[in-house]
């Protein structure tokens, strides 16, 4: 079924893209990005953060999109 696969892949798409903020936060708080020594990482960091905001946010849209749609199928307001 389609919308199972777009919650599916949304789902996934959500856990990564969580697993990636955390790998980044990490980078931006370690000892020397923190004491201005490793700049170059860490505005890298900044960066994907960003990238990692707008993933986030599309796929909770298509996760709210499904939702929507299983709604309209089963008459019903989800």
């Amino acid at each position: 079924m389609e919308i199972q696969n777009t919650f599916s892949q949304s789902y996934t798409g959500l856990q990564l893209q969580q697993q990636r903020l955390e790998r980044n936060v990490s980078e931006v708080a370690s000892s020397e990005a923190a004491n201005g020594r490793d700049t170059r990482t860490q505005d890298r960091a900044l960066v994907e953060q960003t990238e990692i905001i707008s993933s986030l946010r599309a796929n909770a849209k298509s996760l709210q999109a499904a939702g929507e749609r299983i709604g309209t199928l089963l008459d019903i307001k989800v």
